[in-house]
């Protein structure tokens, strides 16, 4: 794998740290399996943890979606207002998914390689593994935007 895939942002705002904590903890749906019914009701934009000067939340899905980031954070005040410290990152549960098949073609290959000479089939799974991290690395492109979207929405709203 040429690397794993992880973003990072910076938003700088005219606000408090504090103030952009009320915000992202409004739209943070907190990870309690029983909450009262009147709480699952509201509108959640986010799933996750916002405490002690950090955050670690992920955007709330209808259907499940492998490539979904985790997003963490941290505010740091500054004279005039924050600054909003960003990165995107997989879910290890979808990077144990990248790197087991990468290492299952990258094994393929070799075996077609080195012991069968059959170099066209070896070709065949070394193309199919950077296939399988190519559509990786553009889905998690992709669900970062939408996240980045959606966290700018909610700091600047």
């Amino acid at each position: 794998m040429l690397g794993l895939p992880a973003e990072n942002e910076t938003l700088v705002l005219p606000y408090s740290g504090k103030e952009a904590f009320q915000r992202i903890r409004r739209a943070t749906r907190p990870l309690e399996p029983y909450l009262p019914l009147s709480v699952q009701e509201e509108e959640f934009r986010f799933n996750g943890v916002v405490e002690g000067g950090e955050f670690r939340i992920s955007r709330k899905i209808t259907r499940p979606n492998s490539f979904l980031p985790v997003i963490t954070g941290k505010v740091a005040p500054t004279s005039k207002g924050c600054i909003v410290f960003i990165s995107y990152r997989l879910f290890s549960s979808t990077l144990l998914f990248i790197g087991f098949w990468s290492v299952l073609t990258l094994l393929i290959a070799l075996y077609f390689f080195l012991y069968e000479n059959l170099y066209s089939y070896g070709s065949i799974a070394i193309g199919i593994g950077i296939a399988n991290y190519t559509i990786a690395l553009l889905n998690f492109r992709k669900q970062v935007r939408i996240s980045s979207w959606l966290i700018k929405q909610t700091l600047e709203a």
